[in-house]
C-alpha cells in the first residue's frame, strides 16, 4: 500500500478557497522549491495526520491558514482538512483485510483505494486566548468523483494508527535524541520489537547485582561511598533518603536500557568516540542510518513471526525527512539517495523528501519530482514536472538538461542561452546594470537548442518566468528566416494561439503553408531585411530575443571592436594584409573570413556591411580558433563599467527592462 495523493486545504501556507493536490505517483517522492515554499508544510501535514503521538497530531491556531490580505484579529472561524488517498499493490494481502470495508473504487473493474481525512475547525473563543480547536479523522466512504453527504464519512478508530507510522527527520539532526530509550525516540521504536521474555530480564537484573557487589566489596570503593553517604547526611535529616548506593548503570534491565549508547572506533587516538564529538555531517548520516535500521528490525521480525509483531507491525511506513543534504559532503549525497530508494521500492515503505538545493535534484529521477512555489497571494502552487514522453527524442534531452542544470527549479526566473559564451556576457553585465543573479534568484542555462520548447513547456508548467536569446543567424544555413520559423513554431507547439502569432499587417493570418516555407524567404533587400527583423522585434513580445545579425559572440565584436582586437598575446593574433598597400590580399583574407564565419564556401554577406565583414577576420580569430568564453572572460575583465555601458547592445537594454518588469526590480 502507498499514498497515491496529498490534498491539503487550510493548512498553514496552502489556502482555503481550493484544496491542493500533490500527487505521489513514485515511492520516492522530492518536495523542491525556494525556502518557505511549503515544501516542509506538506510533510508536516502527513505527520499531524499520522504522527504516533498525541503532540504529533495536534492542531493548534498557528496551523490554520491566513490569507495575505486577512486580519488575523477579525477571524472568527476557520477550516483546514488532510487528506491521503492509499492505494493497494495486486498482490496486497496483508493490508486488505483490515481496510476492506473501507476501500472505494472510481468505477467498475478499476482498483480501489481508502480516503483518510483529518478535519479541524478553529473558533474564536472568549475564555480560551487561542480559541478553540476541534480535529476528527476520517474514513471517506465514497470515491474521489462522488458527492459527499452525512454518510460518506466514518471515524477513523484509533487502533488503526498503529497501521500507518510517519518516520519524521527533522532538518536539524539530533541523533543522540534518538538513542534514548524514551517513547517517540527511534530506538525505543526499536528495542520495542523485541521479545524479550522474563527469564532473560531476571538474569540479566542478578547479573548487574553481582557486578555491583563485586565492587562494593573493594575496599577503595566502600572507602569513596561511605564518604559520600557521610557528607549526604550532613546536609540533610530526612530518613527515606539517609543511604547512597553508589553503582554502574542501574540496578535492573530497564535502567540500562535507558543509558544504552553507541560508540565509534578505531579512532586513532585509542578512545571511542560518541554521538556528540561526531561532526554535523557524521551525526546526519547516523540519524539516517537508525531510521534505516528500525525499517529492516521491522521488516527481519516481521519475516520470522507474524506474532512478534501483530497489529503493531504498521502496513505503510512513511519516512519524511527534511533537507537530506544538510550537513552531508556532495560526494556522499549519492550514496544517501540511492539508500533511500532502496527503502522506497519495499512494499510497506514510501519515502518523501523536501529539499532547496540543486546537489540532490541533480541525483534524482525527475519523474519523482514535485515544484512548490509560492504565489503572489503568499499560498503554496504545486506542479509536477513536465517531461515528454519516454518514446520522444526529446526525452533524453530534457532528462539531461535536468540533471545538469537543477537550478531552474529554484529559480525566480530563467534566462535561457544557447552557450556558455552568454552566461559569461550576462553576469558581466548584469553587474554593470546593477542586476544580481544571486540577489533576484536569476539562473542562467544554456538549453536554447532544437528542444527548447520543451524547456518552455517545462518552465511554464512550473510558473518560472524565463527569457531566450537565440541567435539569428543570417545567412548561416538555417539561420536568418529560418531562425524566426522555429521559434514560431515552438511557441504554437506550447499553446500559444496560431492567429494571434501568425497575424500579418491588414489582419490577414499567415497561412500553414506560408510558414511552412519561411526558410526559404529571400534577404537580398534592404525590404526583405526589414522584414525579418520586424518580425525579429515581433517575437520580443513572447520573450524570445535574437543576437542580430549573427551571434552573440559577433554582437560583443561589433559592439567593442577595439577592446577585442587587444586581447590577443604576445605575438599572436590574426595575421591581416594591409588593407591600403594590400587590397588584392586584404578582399582575399576577408573573403575566406566571412565564408568561414557563415559556415560556406558560398556565403558572400550580402545582408551585412563592409566593417561587419572586416570584422569577421577576428571573429574567426577568436571564437572559431580560441575559446569563446576565455576570450570574453579576458575582454570583459579588462573593461570599465562605463566602458561597457556606454556601448552595452540595445537587446540586453530590452532584455534587462524585462528582467526588472517580471521580478519589480527598482531601477
Amino acid at each position: 500500500m502507498k499514498i497515491s495523493n496529498l490534498r491539503i486545504k487550510g493548512f498553514k501556507s496552502f489556502g482555503i478557497n481550493e484544496g491542493v493536490n500533490i500527487p505521489l505517483n513514485n515511492n520516492l517522492a522530492a518536495f523542491i522549491g525556494l525556502n518557505s515554499a511549503g515544501k516542509t508544510t506538506a510533510l508536516e501535514a502527513l505527520r499531524r495526520l499520522f504522527g504516533s503521538s498525541n503532540a504529533e497530531r495536534e492542531i493548534n491556531r498557528q496551523d490554520f491558514h491566513v490569507g495575505k490580505n486577512e486580519n488575523p484579529d477579525e477571524i472568527e472561524e476557520r477550516e483546514l482538512s488532510i487528506e491521503v488517498k492509499i492505494n493497494f499493490s495486486d498482490n496486497e494481502q496483508e493490508a486488505v483485510p483490515h481496510f476492506f470495508s473501507n476501500m472505494v473504487v472510481d468505477d467498475q473493474g478499476e482498483e480501489p483505494y481508502i480516503r483518510i481525512r483529518l478535519e479541524a475547525t478553529w473558533k474564536k473563543s472568549e475564555i480560551l486566548p487561542q480559541g478553540e480547536v476541534e480535529v476528527k479523522t476520517y474514513f471517506i466512504k465514497v470515491a474521489e468523483n462522488e458527492a459527499e453527504d452525512d454518510g460518506s464519512k466514518q471515524i477513523f478508530p484509533n487502533h488503526f494508527r498503529s497501521l500507518i507510522q510517519v518516520l519524521y527527520v527533522p532538518a536539524i539532526r539530533r541523533p543522540a535524541e534518538q538513542l534514548k530509550y524514551a517513547s517517540g525516540s527511534i530506538l525505543y521504536r526499536v528495542l520495542r520489537k523485541i521479545k524479550w521474555g522474563d527469564e532473560f530480564k531476571e538474569d540479566f537484573d542478578k547479573k548487574i547485582n553481582d557486578i555491583n557487589h563485586a565492587f562494593q566489596g573493594l575496599k577503595e570503593f566502600g572507602t569513596v561511598q561511605k564518604s559520600i553517604t557521610d557528607f549526604w547526611i550532613k546536609f540533610h535529616k530526612d530518613e527515606r533518603y539517609k543511604d547512597t548506593l553508589l553503582g554502574f548503570g542501574g540496578s535492573d534491565f530497564d535502567s540500562i536500557l535507558k543509558k544504552l549508547e553507541i560508540s565509534f572506533s578505531p579512532t586513532g587516538t585509542h578512545k571511542s568516540f560518541g554521538i556528540d564529538e561526531l561532526g554535523d555531517g557524521y551525526r546526519s548520516l547516523f540519524y539516517l542510518t537508525l531510521v534505516c535500521a528500525l525499517l529492516d528490525v521491522e521488516e527481519k521480525l516481521a519475516e520470522e513471526t507474524v506474532e512478534a509483531i501483530g497489529v503493531t507491525r504498521p502496513l505503510l511506513t512513511i519516512l519524511a525527512i527534511e533537507e537530506p543534504e544538510n550537513h552531508i559532503a556532495p560526494q556522499l549525497l549519492g550514496r544517501v539517495v540511492k539508500i533511500l530508494t532502496t527503502i522506497a521500492n519495499k512494499d510497506n515503505s514510501q519515502v518523501l523528501l523536501s529539499s532547496h538545493t540543486p546537489s540532490i535534484v541533480k541525483r534524482l529521477e525527475p519523474e519523482s519530482i514535485i515544484h512548490f512555489r509560492i504565489t503572489e497571494d503568499y499560498e503554496t502552487e504545486v506542479n509536477q514536472i513536465f517531461l515528454p514522453e519516454k518514446a520522444d527524442e526529446a526525452y533524453k534531452y530534457v532528462k539531461e538538461a535536468i540533471h545538469n542544470y537543477p537550478e531552474i527549479y529554484f529559480a525566480r526566473l530563467v534566462v535561457i542561452g544557447e552557450g556558455d559564451s552568454e552566461e559569461v556576457i550576462f553576469n558581466r553585465l548584469m553587474e554593470v546594470m546593477k542586476v544580481d543573479f544571486d540577489d533576484n534568484i536569476i539562473t542562467f542555462a544554456p538549453l536554447g537548442h532544437r528542444f527548447v520548447n520543451h524547456i518552455w513547456k517545462l518552465l511554464r508548467a512550473l510558473n518560472i518566468p524565463y527569457i531566450t536569446l537565440l541567435d539569428l543567424d543570417v545567412e548561416r544555413e538555417g539561420g536568418g528566416w529560418g531562425r524566426v520559423k522555429y521559434a514560431l513554431q515552438q511557441l504554437i507547439e506550447i499553446g500559444y494561439a496560431k492567429e494571434r502569432l501568425l497575424m500579418l499587417d491588414g489582419g490577414r493570418i499567415l497561412s500553414d503553408a506560408d510558414l511552412k516555407e519561411m526558410h526559404t524567404w529571400p534577404l537580398t533587400c534592404p525590404a526583405e531585411l526589414g522584414n525579418l527583423n520586424s518580425w525579429v522585434r515581433f517575437l520580443e513580445n513572447y520573450k524570445v530575443f535574437y543576437s542580430n545579425p549573427l551571434d552573440l559572440d559577433f554582437l560583443m565584436l561589433t559592439h567593442y571592436p577595439e577592446f577585442y582586437k587587444n586581447a590577443i598575446p604576445k605575438n599572436g593574433g590574426p595575421r591581416v594584409p594591409d588593407k591600403i598597400k594590400e587590397p588584392t590580399a586584404f578582399a582575399e583574407k576577408v573573403k575566406i573570413s566571412l565564408q568561414a564565419t557563415l559556415k560556406s564556401e558560398n556565403a558572400t554577406a550580402i545582408t551585412y556591411t563592409n566593417e561587419d565583414k572586416e570584422l569577421m577576420i577576428w571573429y574567426n580569430y577568436h571564437f572559431l580558433g580560441r575559446g569563446k568564453p576565455a576570450t570574453h572572460i579576458e575582454v570583459l575583465s579588462s573593461m570599465s563599467d562605463e566602458q561597457l555601458n556606454d556601448k552595452i547592445p540595445e537587446i540586453f537594454k530590452k532584455i534587462f527592462k524585462e528582467i526588472s518588469l517580471i521580478l519589480n526590480i527598482e531601477s
